[in-house]
């Protein structure tokens, strides 16, 4: 068991090093499930449940992720303050409460500009009833998938890309990975390109809310955890939304339908994927 542990431990170091460099960034995230999965197996002579092992090998790969990150930077790219480099850490006047604040209100607003028209369309709607597992959950959902989520795909994965290929090919590649690993492909293939259209521009626009913000993460934290506990939020409880509200508006699914997938989703981040490239050309950040 000593000697396998040794392997791991060496292929797992390995994985710093391969080249060319993107192969080793294609599987780094791969591999630490992988890592997390055998951690997360033995525990199934505990008594833990078999449904709960997927969850748990999932939190246990993001702490490896997390305690990897600074030994990543240094080994590929003699960086140091990694915590900096991700957005994580900030300097300036602006805590970085304040960018998750403006972050979640942003999700507020984008979450209202989506409900008011299907409320409009279809009256009767507001259930209201919203239990405290569900309201636990929501929360859980806004702080802890936002914050995982964003310190991959806006925190590494962009700062990744972006030493290999420059500023402007990692927003396009990091929004591009973001979208696909997110589809579920057991839909028709007009809605997986639909809510493809809306996680890429959510992927872009999330980036230029870090990129508008000095390369502070939590403004992106605040608006990605806001969409996903707000939209269980409203999915569980808040609303009854009707199968007669049109896709085009409610966004494709099955149980859980994606509004940014909707065509109305997707006009209103491609607005605003707009106004803050012209803000950010505006500010000089693709310079």
């Amino acid at each position: 068991m000593n000697i396998f542990f040794k392997r791991i431990r060496y292929i797992y170091l390995k994985t710093f090093t391969i080249t060319p460099k993107i192969i080793s960034t294609i599987i780094f995230i791969p591999f630490l499930y992988f890592l997390g999965w055998i951690l997360a197996i033995p525990l199934i002579f505990l008594g833990i449940e078999k449904e709960n092992i997927s969850l748990i090998g999932t939190i246990i790969t993001f702490l490896i992720f997390v305690i990897s990150l600074p030994k990543w930077f240094e080994v590929r790219w003699k960086l140091n303050n990694v915590w900096k480099l991700v957005g994580v850490k900030i300097n300036g006047n602006r805590k970085p409460s304040f960018y998750f604040l403006e972050g979640f209100l942003g999700a507020i607003i984008l979450l209202s500009a989506i409900l008011i028209p299907i409320i409009i369309f279809k009256d009767d709607i507001w259930l209201g009833e919203i239990s405290i597992d569900i309201l636990i959950n929501s929360l859980l959902l806004t702080f802890g998938v936002g914050f995982a989520e964003e310190l991959i795909f806006r925190g590494w994965l962009l700062e990744e890309l972006k030493k290999q290929f420059g500023l402007k090919k990692a927003l396009i590649f990091q929004s591009s990975i973001f979208s696909i690993v997110h589809i579920g492909f057991n839909l028709p293939l007009w809605q997986m390109i639909s809510i493809l259209s809306g996680l890429f521009l959510l992927g872009i626009f999330l980036a230029f809310i870090r990129l508008k913000n000095n390369n502070s993460l939590w403004g992106c934290i605040g608006l990605h955890g806001g969409l996903v506990g707000g939209w269980f939020l409203v999915n569980n409880g808040l609303l009854e939304i009707s199968k007669d509200v049109p896709i085009w508006l409610v966004g494709p699914g099955n149980i859980n339908t994606n509004p940014l997938g909707g065509f109305w989703g997707i006009s209103l981040l491609f607005f605003l994927c707009l106004l803050y490239f012209f803000i950010l050309k505006k500010m000089q950040k693709f310079n």
